[in-house]
């Protein structure tokens, strides 16, 4: 176990504002990995099959239709106001498939709670219900829901008979480890990118020492790790099944 999760475990359910201090000042003192976008234009091939989940603003999206023309490219977003920003700008990619999906451990419906922010308005928005996220970050609230489409990662492959994935680029404010505990096609996934929490931000999330354990069970490496900030990071899992 890392020392600030040694410290989390210790002091985090007594006084978190002097968790989160420790934690950004243990972070000036770590060399972060490279970047992630770097790594994906040395180590995916282009005929790739990607799966973004959670696509945002598009960005992403766009990187990947630019930097592997002849791939397949998989991107969902269920938020309408996101998804309308993500279609305009995919417009010229013929590579690329956007979804008005959530990921999730079922097949349906749920109510997305829509996150606002005079800087990012949607970064935060998520099928959980806040927790510590309204103290951690006070500027961010949420007022208002969304009804989305949910689906699970087993049956988006079944749907668009995708027999394997190269990359599988997860940003779902939460819901990860989730997504990925109710798949039973993990064994078909080379690398995984997702988001992680060290802080409880979402009601009844799982945090990154149980969901590392899951993916490690799963036959999956941590690839690396970049936990830069007082809540969590992102990390990059690679399969170990795979050789190179």
């Amino acid at each position: 176990m890392s020392v600030m999760n040694k410290l989390k475990n210790i002091i985090f359910q007594k006084n978190i504002n002097f968790y989160i201090f420790l934690k950004k000042y243990f972070q000036k003192k770590i060399n972060f990995p490279v970047d992630i976008h770097n790594f994906i234009l040395k180590n995916l091939s282009n005929e790739s099959i990607i799966i973004e989940a959670g696509a945002a603003d598009g960005n992403d999206t766009v990187f990947f239709g630019k930097n592997f023309p002849n791939s397949k490219i998989y991107s969902l977003e269920p938020m309408s106001s996101l998804y309308n920003i993500t279609f305009k700008k995919i417009q010229k990619f013929n590579n690329i498939n956007l979804f008005k999906l959530a990921f999730s451990h079922t097949d349906g419906r749920m109510e997305l709670n829509l996150a606002e922010n005079q800087n990012q308005p949607w970064g935060s928005s998520s099928l959980l219900k806040p927790k510590l996220h309204l103290e951690i970050h006070p500027g961010i609230t949420f007022n208002s829901k969304e009804s989305v489409e949910t689906i699970k990662f087993d049956s988006f492959l079944s749907m668009n008979n995708i027999e394997s994935v190269d990359l599988l680029w997860l940003d779902l404010q939460g819901v990860e480890p989730d997504v990925l505990m109710a798949s039973n096609q993990l064994r078909k996934v080379k690398y995984i990118y997702s988001e992680v929490s060290v802080l409880e931000n979402y009601e009844n999330q799982i945090l990154y020492e149980d969901f590392k354990k899951f993916m490690i069970a799963s036959g999956y490496k941590v690839h690396f790790e970049d936990i830069r900030w007082e809540d969590g990071g992102n990390v990059l899992f690679k399969n170990r099944q795979f050789k190179k």
